[in-house]
């Protein structure tokens, strides 16, 4: 006999038992897929974050590109 734990974002407090092993093949499957597409991020998703900014790109490369120096001149 095996577990599986799931963390969701939710109170829920639940126990099951499969006692089939082709259930079990079927629930993992499923399992498989959803983790595998919830772990996904779309581009859009990434370029969302810069939409509204006002800066060109190359005004907010050099912003970070400055606060990568700024970090490894003080851990220095």
């Amino acid at each position: 006999m095996g577990q599986i734990t799931i963390e969701i974002p939710q109170k829920v407090n639940r126990k099951y038992r499969l006692v089939s092993k082709s259930s079990a093949k079927e629930v993992l499957s499923q399992l498989e897929i959803l983790v595998k597409n919830e772990n996904q991020v779309d581009d859009d998703e990434i370029l969302g974050l810069w939409a509204d900014r006002k800066d060109s790109a190359e005004e907010i490369a050099r912003s970070l590109r400055e606060k990568t120096n700024n970090r490894s001149v003080k851990n220095d």
